[in-house]
């Protein structure tokens, strides 16, 4: 599995887009900005999935962040590392870094921010690879 992450609108898309040649290769990417993220599935075609804006995803389906929520997001997490391991597949995880700037006066966006910070240490544990995209540069930081 692969994580990127990075600031809003800082090239991440564009990034992944030409480091897998998406225009090449079958994938299917899936944009929790536009609907929920769907569990693993059978899908034979595709050699990369795509799991963009996983801070959206935790959001609208982990808060409260609880050891329960904590487990349930992790087995999301290691369904699709499952699903990667059955072929000659790789998963791509895309996230905003939301934990820069002002702590939030709001405390459901503390938690939120929070809960974001803690998934995307599990993400970089469990991913062979981690990238920092910026201004369009990635840095490979695992």
């Amino acid at each position: 599995m692969h994580f990127v992450s990075g600031g809003a609108f800082q090239g991440k898309r564009k990034w992944v887009n030409a480091y897998y040649s998406l225009t090449h290769t079958p994938h299917i990417w899936h944009c929790a900005y536009e609907r929920p993220l769907p569990p693993p599935h059978d899908e034979k075609t595709a050699s990369v999935v795509v799991l963009e804006g996983i801070e959206q995803w935790i959001r609208e389906r982990f808060l409260p962040y609880t050891d329960e929520q904590k487990k349930a997001m992790m087995s999301y997490v290691h369904a699709w590392e499952q699903w990667e391991k059955e072929g000659e597949r790789t998963v791509v995880w895309i996230g905003c870094d939301i934990g820069q700037g002002i702590v939030p006066i709001e405390a459901h966006e503390r938690a939120w921010r929070d809960a974001v910070g803690w998934s995307y240490q599990q993400l970089a544990r469990i991913c062979s690879r981690v990238d920092y995209v910026w201004c369009g540069i990635n840095e490979q930081i695992k």
